[in-house]
């Protein structure tokens, strides 16, 4: 079968490949700084229980895999393996380091999370060719039709395909207090996934611990990104996603204009409530930055058969 022949070192070598030749992946306002580096990769058995989990944990609407593929395959294609393909795409050090300071979002750092927003939707795109030039099924959650983001009774704000818990259930991190994945490239990534019906690699017994002990190098209680936030919306408990979602408002609210006007800004698909329009991201991502796990995973991990919401 040509299945085969796709391994994830064969994946993660045409993503960097593809990622290396964008344009879109440079800054012409910066002197083409890069927006991501070298991406990681990780692929999970569509069938495993993980995914099964993320309905508990994001929503009864969220996408099973299998389903997914299912409504999207040509007909009479082979699905008796189901495979979800996660990745996550790095900032740059400099976009990286441009954000550590303390009062509100870095303008590289604003440039290079919208743009990258644009680069990512591409990938997924480009993704999904490439498989389906092997002769594989492939569909990316996020950019068909049926995606949606919203407000949810349960969770404050969802979606029917959480790229950042697909990560997790495709074994690439663990979530923390600020409720970002620290995988081993950090927080300060972004993440995108396809579907496919490659072999799955061999699953583990286990599904991977989703919270992470937010423990600092020597052991100690960290809790740095509480302190970097400054709208007060991450505690020990976790994340209040009302005061983030204000604080990117305030953001949006208070520079997109002049961003818009200065800056060479690229549009990208955003989705709420079931409408899609070409539109910009901006966001702050303060408590990912100037923080132990900014770009690694400061401690070893193990592994529990539960995830919490």
């Amino acid at each position: 079968m040509a299945q085969v022949t796709v391994s994830q070192e064969w994946l993660q070598r045409n993503m960097t490949e593809m990622l290396g030749k964008m344009i879109e992946n440079t800054l012409p306002d910066y002197d083409g700084q890069i927006i991501f580096d070298t991406p990681i990769l990780g692929m999970g058995d569509g069938d495993a229980e993980a995914f099964s989990l993320l309905r508990g944990a994001v929503g009864e609407e969220h996408f099973h895999p299998r389903a997914l593929l299912s409504c999207h395959a040509r007909p009479g294609a082979d699905l008796s393996s189901v495979t979800v393909v996660s990745w996550a795409l790095p900032f740059a050090e400099e976009v990286r380091r441009s954000n550590r300071r303390e009062d509100r979002p870095s303008r590289l750092y604003s440039l290079a999370r919208n743009n990258g927003g644009a680069v990512n939707h591409l990938l997924r795109k480009r993704m999904v060719l490439l498989l389906r030039e092997k002769g594989l099924e492939a569909v990316a959650p996020a950019v068909t039709r049926g995606y949606n983001a919203f407000r949810s009774k349960d969770h404050v704000f969802s979606s029917n395909w959480s790229e950042r818990h697909v990560a997790w259930a495709a074994g690439l991190g663990v979530f923390g207090l600020n409720g970002c994945l620290i995988t081993s490239k950090g927080t300060s990534v972004r993440f995108g996934s396809v579907v496919t019906n490659l072999q799955p690699p061999v699953s583990k017994e286990d599904v991977p611990q989703p919270f992470a002990p937010c423990l600092e190098d020597k052991g100690g209680q960290c809790g740095r990104c509480i302190a970097r936030c400054p709208v007060g919306a991450i505690s020990r408990d976790g994340l209040d996603k009302s005061k983030c979602y204000a604080m990117r408002n305030r953001i949006r609210r208070e520079h997109l204009s002049e961003y818009e006007a200065e800056l060479s800004l690229l549009r990208s698909p955003i989705v709420k409530s079931g409408k899609r329009e070409q539109g910009y991201s901006l966001g702050c991502a303060l408590c990912m930055h100037g923080v132990p796990c900014e770009d690694k995973d400061p401690q070893p991990r193990t592994t529990v058969c539960s995830i919490s919401s």
